[in-house]
């Protein structure tokens, strides 16, 4: 038999998928290809498939129990399948891990090729996500256990490998602040932050030094004297060092950076489906690593907020801010397809 491979699905709403799904294929020790729309520049050592899109103007988008997105005569939805279908019977043997999509998972299982698939946070009781844990060969959850919730079935937590949270700042020098910094980082996967917001922020707290990463829509009014836009940063570690507070969403990737950072962090939950990270901030203010919001607040609590975020304690990430978790993803994919080919796949 041919040495396995993996194939990982990328999803592409927002940066945070493959920006995970790099940084673990970056430690993978057999061969790997990623798959999806809008992949990043790779190393040569990472194979891509590069996908069309999924949509179409004017296509109209069906409910399903069974199913999140499956439009009828969509080409680029026609297209990708297809791509992804011949790509796993000229991989074979091969693992898909998938990053996430329901169906995806499920064209698989129906080619007989196995899943490791990525979890999510939310509530993923719908029958579509229970059709595609079932029919995974195994869960990877890239949190720590103790951001598991409390309701989710024992039948997923059974087959579910925890890794910790995924970083690519994972073992860097820990942040060292700048007293009344405050960073707020806008992410790519659509945001309700807004300049109005912004503004109202920094005039309320005017002792505070306001700087935002990040695009945002329309152009700001009335900026402030101490709100400062650094626009888009494709690295903002050191922004992140830098800043005595950082404020960012409650998605999976900017958490795992505060925590990697040891960053005093307030967590806004924002619209997901499935609740995804309105669960993870809420988990966050639980565990008490970080603040954890809902929604945007009212002017009149940012006072408050910062002064609340002021006493976290940013050793408290320690105990979950494992800088071995992107080569624990690693290791679980390997083992899945050691166990499931019997074949090693180790260090080359």
């Amino acid at each position: 038999m041919a040495e396995p491979q993996v194939g990982y699905y990328v999803h592409h709403h927002g940066a945070g998928h493959a920006t995970r799904a790099l940084a673990i294929a970056r430690q993978l020790g057999c061969p790997v290809t990623l798959i999806g729309s809008n992949l990043p520049p790779l190393p040569a050592s990472v194979g891509r498939l590069d996908l069309p899109g999924d949509t179409a103007p004017g296509m109209r988008v069906e409910r399903f129990d069974t199913l999140h997105y499956a439009p009828l005569a969509v080409d680029g939805l026609r297209e990708r399948m297809g791509l992804l279908g011949d790509w796993m019977r000229a991989a074979w043997p091969c693992l898909l891990v998938v990053d996430v999509s329901v169906e995806v998972a499920l064209l698989a299982r129906l080619f007989g090729v196995p899943t490791l698939y990525l979890r999510q946070h939310g509530r993923r009781d719908d029958p579509a996500h229970r059709q595609a844990y079932a029919t995974a060969t195994a869960l990877l959850a890239p949190f720590p256990p103790a951001m598991e919730s409390p309701d989710t079935p024992a039948e997923v937590l059974a087959k579910t490998r925890y890794a910790g949270w995924v970083s690519r700042y994972a073992g860097s020098a820990a942040a060292e602040p700048q007293a009344g910094r405050v960073l707020v980082i806008n992410g790519r996967g659509g945001s309700a932050f807004s300049h109005a917001g912004l503004a109202e922020l920094a005039r309320a707290c005017p002792q505070r030094s306001l700087y935002v990463a990040g695009a945002l829509q329309g152009k700001p009014t009335q900026v402030p004297d101490n709100l400062t836009y650094l626009g888009t940063l494709d690295d903002p570690a050191e922004e992140m060092r830098r800043a005595e507070l950082v404020i960012g969403s409650a998605g999976d990737s900017l958490v795992a950076e505060a925590a990697s950072l040891g960053c005093r962090y307030i967590a806004i939950a924002e619209e997901r489906p499935f609740d995804e990270q309105l669960q993870q901030a809420r988990r966050l203010e639980q565990l008490g690593v970080a603040i954890g919001l809902e929604a945007w607040p009212d002017a009149s609590r940012w006072p408050s907020l910062l002064a609340r975020a002021e006493g976290l304690d940013p050793r408290t990430w320690q105990a979950w801010a494992d800088a071995q978790a992107t080569a624990r993803c690693a290791a679980i994919i390997e083992n899945v397809m050691a166990e499931t080919f019997r074949s090693p796949c180790g260090p080359r």
